[in-house]
């Protein structure tokens, strides 16, 4: 078995344990390793989607617009009040649980980015071009080195969905790029907060998201990726 079918089927599978996989580990002490570092990964990524929800939080929720909603209508008559407070209520739930099923993805990766600035590649391995495509091999996708400088290649949830984000050098700062599997999401094709901008666009069941520092040139970079990342058919 070559090295990168052995990543192939790590990446689907770190949990597998056929006799051929195990052979190719004994065989290449890089395989082991990197097995060893998916496994890792995985487990991480388990514990990080199982945070338990606090039982009472939907009543915090719930009971904070209802006072919201009792407040604005205090001016009015008792009946009324007992009224729309009762329909505050109704509507609280409602819209926690809109909101729950609802999350944005961009809006997910604009959160991420704030962790972003101090992240550093997982494992020792030297990030290589080999390296970055055979991450990107699950997306059926290639990327051309000469974007420029890969400073990070992890795999990170954004809510709850296993996406892959990587760091790019690029001469106005790093640019990030996530490639997240098709999924029922909602998502913004542009996008921003308070310090990062960005874009997204999908191809070949895969969603694409670029972001950047606020005044970086979004579009620009995103047309040079689209001619970097290439796909198969």
């Amino acid at each position: 078995m070559d090295e990168l079918e052995f990543r192939r089927r790590i990446y689907t599978n770190p949990a597998d344990s056929d006799q051929d996989l195990v052979d190719a580990a004994a065989q290449n002490p890089d395989n082991e390793a990197f097995w060893q570092e998916m496994k890792q990964l995985d487990d991480k990524l388990k514990m990080a989607a199982d945070i338990p929800v606090p039982d009472d939080l939907a009543n915090k929720l719930i009971l904070r617009q209802t006072l919201r909603e009792f407040n604005q209508q205090k001016r009015r008559n008792r009946w009324y009040i007992g009224l729309a407070a009762s329909v505050a209520f109704t509507f609280g739930i409602g819209l926690t649980a809109w909101q729950q099923q609802h999350v944005q993805l961009d809006e997910a990766a604009l959160a991420h980015m704030y962790y972003a600035e101090t992240e550093q590649p997982h494992g020792t391995a030297e990030i290589t071009p080999q390296l970055v495509n055979a991450k990107l091999a699950q997306f059926g996708a290639e990327l051309d080195p000469s974007i420029g400088h890969i400073a990070s290649v992890n795999y990170c949830l954004l809510d709850a969905i296993r996406s892959l984000h990587l760091i790019i050098e690029t001469p106005e700062g790093r640019m990030s790029v996530f490639l997240v599997p098709e999924h029922d999401k909602p998502m913004n094709n542009d996008f921003a907060d308070r310090s990062y901008h960005g874009s997204s666009y999908a191809l070949h069941k895969t969603n694409i998201l670029v972001v950047g520092d606020k005044g970086t040139n979004i579009p620009a970079f995103k047309s040079e990726l689209k001619q970097h990342l290439k796909f198969s058919a």
